[in-house]
């Protein structure tokens, strides 16, 4: 790893309380989300739609990396992306809020002999990165869960050097204002780390804000997921997966079909939320 591209991290960064509306009044969302992965590691670690899918072939697809790039993977949690770049970048620096997802992902390069990729804990927020230090950034399948996305966007902007990369794949609400709240509503139901997933337009223009341009565009999904197994009834109730359940079905036949391809199988049904991906340049 190059000399000074990581700050040493001063302070407490990741203590900030921002209080909102919701669940979040009494605790900061930085603390929700590490409840949440603390205890989901080895899930994650085994997650195929996390470890592969259409979302990580995107991610490389819009990187195009040459081999000689300085890298980081914002919010790695248990390294995929980061182990999928690493052979085709010079170095990648690996974040995450969570010390046990880093723990995880260390453990997993480790095991894979992967020695050019650096773990630390970091919030999307406050990135421990010297500025115009880097030529890509990337993000996969995390930005619903920031406490602050514009500041994120703010931050990959400032520790890019000019004309560097920036490429994002998270799952995004359709342009309805009516699905936008029914997509929020479930995935909070399910997980109270769950923010707020944005709908395309709304990710361009803060992109855009942010000081980059945008190059490419795209709607992807990764693999459909089974119901039973997404929504974990080893950890949320009876009555909280039944009301899921419940809002899924609250769905038109059309709106199931064609934003969330859901797909019928016995007691279970498969589905997969839309994602948007974009390649944004460092102006």
């Amino acid at each position: 790893m190059p000399a000074g591209l990581l700050f040493s991290i001063k302070g407490s960064p990741f203590n900030r309380q921002l209080k909102t509306e919701s669940q979040y009044t009494m605790k900061s969302v930085h603390t929700a989300v590490r409840e949440q992965f603390s205890q989901h590691a080895d899930y994650y670690a085994q997650s195929s739609a996390h470890a592969k899918g259409d979302t990580l072939d995107v991610i490389l697809n819009f990187a195009e990396p040459k081999g000689t790039e300085q890298t980081l993977d914002v919010a790695t949690g248990t390294g995929f992306t980061a182990f999928a770049l690493a052979p085709k970048v010079a170095d990648v620096v690996a974040t995450d809020l969570t010390p046990e997802m880093v723990a995880k992902a260390s453990e997993l390069a480790k095991a894979q002999a992967i020695e050019n990729v650096t773990f630390t804990v970091a919030a999307a927020e406050s990135l421990p990165i010297a500025t115009a230090s880097l030529d890509l950034v990337t993000c996969r399948l995390a930005p619903h869960h920031f406490q602050d996305v514009p500041k994120f966007l703010s931050e990959v902007h400032r520790v890019l050097r000019t004309d560097g990369l920036f490429c994002l794949v998270d799952s995004v609400s359709p342009e309805s204002e009516k699905l936008i709240v029914w997509q929020n509503r479930v995935e909070t139901l399910r997980d109270n780390s769950h923010v707020y997933g944005y709908p395309p337009s709304e990710w361009d223009a803060m992109i855009t804000d942010a000081g980059f341009s945008l190059e490419r565009t795209t709607d992807v999904r990764n693999a459909q997921m089974s119901f039973l197994w997404w929504v974990r009834p080893e950890k949320n109730s009876a009555e909280v997966v039944q009301e899921i359940r419940d809002a899924f079905a609250e769905l038109s036949p059309d709106e199931a079909r064609t934003h969330y391809t859901v797909r019928p199988s016995g007691d279970d049904f498969y589905f997969s939320w839309p994602m948007y991906a974009v390649k944004a340049r460092r102006k």
